[in-house]
């Protein structure tokens, strides 16, 4: 009993995705739809991935212009968040401002957030990888640098990496669920105060820390919060790969993960077109 708007521009956008969406809302029969979630879970082409399938947005003119590149808006009734149809990979890394700068500076920053995607999700199992099953793979130098920093840790490298990753994932929920100020506080008692308490107690090595500081800020450069929360569950699983076989199970994971994303469609479209 929600009013939805479907936005699209006629003899633009392609009629097949029109009808198909006109067709997926005909089909939803909910008593009323308050989150934007409600409507997503029922128009999506499966149910059954963390990956996110439909674009929203907050943004008029993100919605604007994707509507003139050819796409179709969904705007649900009494709800700040507008959907995008269909969805490619490569929409979760444009930013709005992209287009408002050089095409230089703006393919850049481009170029820098899929690079960033691929730090965040495998930095920290390479990192368990090459310590624990491939130490041949580091300098000698280096190799003597991380032998140092670890020799008084108590614990292996893998269980140090999920502690950290799990205590990243802890003080993110808790800044977005306080008040933006108590937020603020809250990341810099957490990374620095604990960070260098657990350093200084043996606990952590600074190599681990600093291994999880260069993920996180890889992954805070997402424009996308729905993708980079796909991302994040997918480090964790690509480090229970790099713990159980190093390298090979590293690299298992990820093609395990190509696998699955060029298996998805949204609304007939592949997920990695073009």
């Amino acid at each position: 009993r929600t009013p939805v708007a479907v936005f699209y521009i006629e003899n633009l956008t392609n009629k097949k995705i029109v009808e198909e969406v006109f067709k997926r809302l005909n089909k939803i029969d909910i008593d009323g739809a308050t989150t934007a979630g409600s409507i997503e879970e029922y128009i999506i082409d499966n149910k059954h991935t963390i990956f996110p399938l439909v674009l929203n947005t907050e943004r008029t003119d993100k919605f604007c212009h994707n509507i003139l590149e050819g796409r179709v808006g969904l705007i649900i009734d009494g709800l700040p968040t507008a959907y995008i149809i269909p969805a490619n990979i490569n929409m979760f890394f444009q930013a709005p401002e992209d287009y408002a700068q050089n095409y230089v500076i703006g393919s850049f920053l481009r170029i820098l957030r899929f690079v960033n995607s691929l730090i965040t999700l495998l930095l920290p199992g390479f990192y368990i990888s090459i310590t624990t099953f491939h130490q041949e793979m580091i300098p000698t130098l280096l190799a003597i640098s991380i032998i140092k920093s670890k020799s008084e840790v108590p614990f292996p490298t893998s269980t140090s990496i999920i502690f950290m990753l799990l205590a990243f994932e802890v003080l993110i929920e808790a800044g977005f669920r306080l008040p933006r100020t108590f937020g603020q506080t809250i990341s810099i008692i957490g990374a620095l105060v604990v960070g260098q308490a657990a350093v200084q107690a043996k606990i952590i090595s600074p190599v681990v820390v600093i291994v999880i500081a260069v993920t996180g800020m890889a992954g805070f450069t997402m424009p996308n919060q729905d993708f980079a929360n796909a991302l994040r569950i997918c480090r964790l699983l690509f480090v229970i790969c790099a713990t159980i076989a190093g390298l090979y199970g590293l690299s298992l994971g990820l093609l395990i993960l190509i696998y699955h994303l060029n298996t998805l469609e949204t609304f007939g479209v592949p997920y990695f077109s073009p």
